[in-house]
């Protein structure tokens, strides 16, 4: 019996001294859109819409295959949210090529490692969906086939 305490007790003090995950709030996040013209998408300008950013990278192969779950948070919820893919590439060329192949019909961003950073993303693709106020409220790491039916459900719940 005692060392079921003294094992419960260590257990306790463990989990009391690990790292909880901190749920983001979005704050002011400044990354340039890869478009013609040069312009810099800022979270900022979209207070009071819900936000979805997917991290994603040109390389990444399951990037490529939740590109249609974005799309599809896009054309339906896309004048009722800001929807936004986000490259870590910081070359302008190869993401807008990787955005054309694939059919990208959100605002497409890149340089996107101090914002991953500052998200604490940690693997690819990273989704994180901000409410109104730019608080996350749900995260999404890796490939998933019910992406899409997942995005929808939770923006929906966000757009009334």
């Amino acid at each position: 019996m005692k060392k079921l305490l003294v094992l419960a007790g260590c257990a306790l003090l463990a989990a009391a001294c690990m790292k909880l995950p901190q749920i983001p709030t979005l704050g002011t996040v400044e990354m340039p859109v890869a478009a013609e013209e040069e312009t810099v998408w800022t979270s900022t300008d979209y207070k009071g819409k819900p936000v979805l950013i997917m991290f994603m990278g040109s390389w990444c192969p399951y990037c490529k295959m939740s590109m249609p779950a974005l799309n599809a948070a896009a054309e339906k919820y896309g004048d009722k949210a800001e929807i936004v893919g986000a490259f870590m590439d910081a070359d302008l060329k190869t993401v807008q090529q990787v955005a054309k192949e694939h059919g990208l019909k959100v605002k497409v961003l890149y340089n996107a490692g101090n914002a991953a950073e500052e998200m604490e993303v940690t693997g690819l693709p990273h989704a994180v969906l901000f409410d109104k106020k730019h608080r996350a409220v749900k995260v999404w790491e890796g490939f998933s086939p019910t992406l899409a039916p997942e995005f929808s459900e939770q923006l929906e719940r966000l757009t009334k």
